[in-house]
């Protein structure tokens, strides 16, 4: 049954064209598939650990928008995949994601843990139960209580180095107040690099980022007790954005700003975030050969092909 109507879903979906939503860059939302039971992910910045990812659901450049100047980017100057996944309560109820970037020139300047957008790094904003609006709801600037906007920046020794993730990549900005990084404290994060050591200057680099986070429907500056965590359950959607900023020289820092969402604003407001459905894992087919159907994925690839016609 599952299966069938996340079928008719899709089908309704392709043939509404953009009318699903006209905040996700690709014209009709995106998925999160659900961790298999055998399957541990580590957030080491390998992805070695995500060999089931069914392809069909990685997102690349053709089903995001550049938000900044709406122009579109040569995959020789930015090229980047997408793999978002998670868990229920029923195992540790977390949010998993992987970005591979390869950017022809890499730029991490910034020593101010807030400006990392501009250089190269990654933005992933989440608002977990869809409720839209400015994150930080009614409360005062700053809170963040609907809604988060996380970055992940190379960590450079001695110039950006965040208390947070494991590696110091971690971030929830933009001007928060200090009481509710507390977040900050449940996320796993790991950015790599290869050529390994890749720093300002580097060329043809691949950048790898890697986070694991809970999520919460509201967040309080009391911490995690007086919050709300969001139980994660297949069939659900909720907003979750990426932002990939992108910048060619030290001097003029970020050009260009490539995202899932199809306008800016997604950064303060989640009325403009991209949604996401959590997919169980009887509703992808493994790449690994593990158990899984194949009828969604081939359905969701014939989608997928009209518009990139």
């Amino acid at each position: 049954m599952r299966r069938n109507s996340l079928i008719a879903a899709m089908l309704s979906v392709a043939l509404a064209s953009f009318a699903w939503g006209q905040s996700n860059a690709n014209g009709i939302g995106y998925f999160a598939l659900e961790v298999p039971a055998n399957v541990t992910i580590t957030i080491d910045g390998d992805d070695g650990d995500w060999a089931w990812f069914d392809p069909i659901f990685t997102v690349g450049p053709d089903e995001m928008y550049e938000i900044q100047k709406a122009e579109v980017l040569d995959k020789s100057d930015l090229d980047v995949a997408i793999m978002t996944a998670w868990t229920g309560t029923d195992r540790d109820n977390r949010l998993y994601g992987f970005v591979r970037a390869t950017d022809d020139t890499l730029v991490v300047t910034s020593d101010v843990f807030d400006d990392g957008w501009r250089d190269d790094d990654l933005e992933i904003i989440t608002d977990a139960n869809a409720s839209g609006g400015p994150h930080d709801g009614d409360g005062e600037s700053g809170t963040r209580a609907e809604g988060q906007q996380f970055t992940m920046h190379l960590p450079v020794p001695g110039i950006y180095e965040t208390p947070y993730g494991g590696d110091g990549s971690w971030w929830l900005r933009w001007q928060v107040v200090e009481e509710i990084h507390w977040m900050d404290e449940f996320a796993e994060s790991r950015v790599t690099t290869n050529p390994p050591g890749a720093t300002t200057g580097s060329t043809n680099v691949t950048v790898n980022y890697e986070y694991s986070i809970p999520l919460w429907d509201y967040a309080s500056l009391d911490g995690p007790d007086n919050s709300i965590r969001h139980e994660n359950e297949a069939g659900q959607i909720i907003r979750l954005t990426y932002q990939l900023n992108e910048a060619d020289n030290p001097e003029d820092r970020r050009t260009h700003q490539l995202a899932t969402t199809g306008e800016d604003g997604a950064s303060g407001n989640c009325d403009v975030c991209s949604e996401y459905t959590l997919l169980g894992a009887d509703e992808y087919d493994r790449a690994d050969g593990g158990a899984g159907t194949a009828v969604e994925s081939e359905s969701w690839a014939k989608i997928k092909a009209t518009f990139s016609d």
